[in-house]
């Protein structure tokens, strides 16, 4: 079976994993390529479009940041308008209070006027009929009404001691919420402060844990070098003691032999002393012997033992000589010995010093490398420190900005505290408005039972005169009932009693224009605080419109950023592709006009597909059209270069 009936086969089967490269006609430009696998696109004028949508974005961003501020300064200033009206309507509040306060008071006393000259009439029309003081219903009338306004003001007085009860309960409760609001304040304060205290410790633990590490590698590079210098002064002292030991063995072998040496003379001294002893023990021998030989000896033996006695004589003296000799020899060597004994003591202590030296080298270099491993360990300690410190530091940023909002937090409740204490003093002062017009209530109640007393006085008082004028015209039978009055006396009465009526009227139509000043004044402020929150919306809309278009803005550039990346990415392929494809273009025979094909190796699904596949998997490739770009470039390379070949 042929290779290329192997790949057919392949092909129907739809074997994934090989590529079969399409030997089929050539392309005649890109531009048709293009055209007929997904369009053309202008990447130059689609980059220069993005720049252009990026800039405008950028400048709409920037106009927005910069109407910012202004949107924030219209908000604070609608908001000081806002508090401004609001002071304003809480005193036209307060006033519409007291001049309603006022207006009861004129009504009230206008009615309480009108009762008095009512009754005035009254009496007088009754002391003109002449009616007696005890079936007057004026007088009677006068006592009733006494006794209601007495009533009433009691009523009243109750009422505004329950009422000013009630304020002060209300005054504590808000001393105690102020004195609450307060300490919380005080605590978020206090509460900031440590966390600045923190942040500020941190820092300085920061600061010292980078001191220490700085510390910390200047010894270990000093423990460094002082290691190398010792190890150098050890080795270095390791060949002296070495060369000196050595030279101290030389000596003590030397020593040894000079040693043995004496011991030689020291035998031959004793053989010659003993052979000395044995002569004198013959010369001993032959005197006692010499009497027998002198009758016997003849003078050969003489003359033998003269030489034989010169001989041993001289031998003696020889001996002698030698034994002089080598006690001089002895004592010299005595000398030597004790000499080379000390040498050798010296020599052995030097040894020892030597030896116990080393053994404090040793013992250094252990110490050494002890320390050395010590500070092995703290430089791993350092290590973790150093670590677990970048950690902090990169932890701090985190730990800052959670302190700053903590802190923004703290400020935020110290605000609100602040808040609620302005709220709890305003409250205050109107309850302080609120006692003081419970107390003008109070003296007003207080005079009008004052009032009432008064008149109940001035009417026993009227009651007690017409009794005692009736018992006068009843102890004088011939004098007319009732009372007689001078027509000035009766103007006078009827004058004031007039006067009284049109100050009560004065007083009421006054109240009633200090009324209509008040609500005029309030729908006023109401217009104001209607325009101050109009434009708080105002500002509000805005301020959310500005913050949309930022919003907005970043969404738009952030896209347009990802289209940009994702551009540099194909681009970065495309390039890559190309290099990919003048590469290949190197290799000969690459794509034959044979039947025969080479498989490649495992590439896209695309490629194991025939062309009639290819062409139906257009609306893919129209899909995917930038991607199968750096394919197209790199089949028209091949082509171009295989024509070229």
């Amino acid at each position: 079976m042929r290779f290329g009936d192997r790949r057919s086969k392949r092909s129907e089967q739809g074997i994934v994993g090989t590529g079969v490269i399409d030997t089929a006609a050539p392309f005649e430009s890109v531009k048709e390529a293009v055209s007929k696998f997904g369009g053309i696109v202008d990447w130059k004028a689609q980059k220069a479009v993005t720049v252009e949508r990026q800039k405008n974005v950028r400048l709409e961003l920037e106009d927005v940041e910069e109407e910012l501020p202004e949107f924030k300064r219209k908000s604070e200033a609608a908001e000081d308008a806002k508090a401004r009206v609001l002071k304003e309507l809480d005193s036209t509040k307060r006033l519409l209070e007291e001049l309603k306060l006022n207006l009861e008071k004129a009504q009230t006393a206008e009615a309480q006027a009108k009762q008095d000259s009512e009754l005035a009439v009254l009496r007088v029309r009754e002391i003109e009929q002449g009616v007696a003081s005890t079936e007057s219903a004026a007088a009677k009338a006068q006592l009733e009404v006494a006794k209601e306004r007495h009533t009433t003001a009691v009523a009243d007085l109750v009422s505004v001691k329950q009422e000013l009860e009630a304020l002060r309960k209300d005054y504590r409760s808000l001393v105690a919420e102020r004195d609450i609001a307060v300490r919380k304040a005080e605590y978020s304060t206090a509460a900031s402060r440590e966390i600045e205290k923190t942040v500020e410790d941190l820092m300085l633990e920061l600061i010292t844990m980078k001191e220490v590490l700085e510390s910390a590698h200047t010894a270990h590079i000093e423990a460094e070098e002082q290691r190398i210098n010792t190890a150098l002064a050890w080795e270095e002292d390791k060949i002296r003691w070495d060369y000196e030991l050595k030279q101290a063995e030389d000596e003590l072998t030397q020593l040894n032999e000079q040693l043995f040496a004496t011991n030689e003379l020291k035998s031959n001294l004793e053989a010659a002393s003993a052979l000395l002893l044995n002569l004198k023990a013959e010369l001993a021998a032959y005197k006692e012997g010499k009497t027998a030989d002198e009758e016997r000896g003849t003078e050969e033996a003489q003359r033998t033992i003269r030489e034989t006695l010169a001989l041993t004589t001289k031998e003696l003296e020889e001996v002698k000589s030698s034994i002089e000799k080598a006690k001089d020899e002895v004592m010299c060597l005595r000398v030597a010995a004790v000499s080379l004994n000390s040498d050798l003591e010296r020599e052995n202590a030097a040894l020892a010093t030597l030896r116990q030296k080393e053994g404090l080298a040793t013992l250094s270099a252990q110490s050494l490398e002890a320390e050395l491993n010590r500070a092995y360990t703290e430089l791993e300690f350092i290590q973790t420190k150093e670590n677990e410190a970048r950690d902090k530091t990169a932890e701090l940023p985190k730990e800052l900005q959670q302190a700053a909002n903590d802190a923004d937090r703290a400020n935020s409740v110290a605000q609100l505290a602040r808040e609620e204490l302005n709220k709890a003093k305003e409250e205050a002062e109107l309850a302080k408005a609120g006692v003081s017009t419970m107390e003008n209530r109070l003296n007003a109640a207080l005079m009008e039972i004052e009032a009432a007393k008064e008149s109940e006085k001035l009417a026993f008082a009227s009651i007690k005169t017409l009794e005692e004028s009736e018992q006068a015209a009843s102890l004088e039978p011939g004098s007319p009932i009732g009372v007689t009055l001078t027509a000035e006396e009766y103007y006078t009465l009827s004058g004031k009693a007039h006067e009284n009526e049109e100050l009560a009227n004065k007083r009421v139509i006054s109240a009633v224009e200090q009324i209509k000043v008040a609500k005029d004044s309030e729908a006023r402020n109401l217009e104001k605080l209607e325009e101050a929150h109009r434009k708080i919306e105002e500002s509000k809309n805005a301020l959310r419109v500005a913050i949309e278009k930022a919003e907005q803005a970043k969404e738009e550039k952030l896209a347009i950023e990802d289209e940009l990346r994702k551009w540099r990415e194909e681009h970065e392929q495309r390039r890559k592709a190309s290099g990919a494809a003048q590469g290949l273009a190197e290799f000969p025979n690459f794509a034959s006009e044979e039947e025969t094909c080479r498989v490649i190796g495992p590439l896209s699904p695309r490629v194991n597909r025939p062309r009639d596949h290819i062409q139906n998997a257009v609306p893919e490739l129209k899909m995917r059209k930038r991607s199968f770009f750096p394919r197209i470039v790199m089949f028209l390379a091949r082509k171009k270069a295989q024509s070229l070949k």
